[in-house]
């Protein structure tokens, strides 16, 4: 009788072992999974826009910016050293000629009411972004701009 009541809680010693080992192995996949969330928003929604990488943002009013995104968040992108692309009339060179339109380069700073560079977009409202290349003519505009 007493080898069978030793029996029984070494049984009951063991399952109790298990039971610590299984909690804590919930605990540590939890923590585990809470920090590839963590990572995965960090990475995803805030730092890949760092640096000197040039995005185009594509917004549902038919606007599209140029520049550098400096924050994202779940309801805004902000957006620095903004420009965008205007139509204008060039008047004719010789009489009888067409005006002829074409297409220029505008910083967000350089509008009458003198902006600093910096606009915040609601997220809702920018269809989709890209990444523009090094050797994208924006970028080249941009920067001979800055120049001047």
């Amino acid at each position: 009788m007493t080898e069978e009541l030793t029996f029984k809680s070494m049984e009951n010693e063991k399952k109790s072992n298990n039971g610590k080992k299984g909690i804590a192995l919930l605990v540590v996949g939890i923590i585990v999974l809470v920090a590839i969330i963590v990572f995965l928003v960090m990475t995803i929604f805030i730092s890949p826009a760092r640096g000197d990488n040039w995005y185009a943002l594509f917004l549902t009013n038919g606007q599209t910016y140029f520049g550098q995104i400096s924050k994202q968040n779940s309801d805004l992108i902000v957006l620095k050293d903004v420009h965008y692309l205007q139509m204008q009339q060039v008047p004719p060179l010789e009489e009888g000629e067409e005006p002829q339109s074409q297409l220029s380069l505008m910083s967000v700073k350089d509008e009458i009411h003198s902006p600093e560079g910096e606009v915040q977009i609601n997220r809702d409202h920018v269809l989709y972004v890209q990444k523009l290349r090094e050797n994208s003519q924006i970028i080249s505009g941009i920067k001979e701009q800055a120049k001047q």
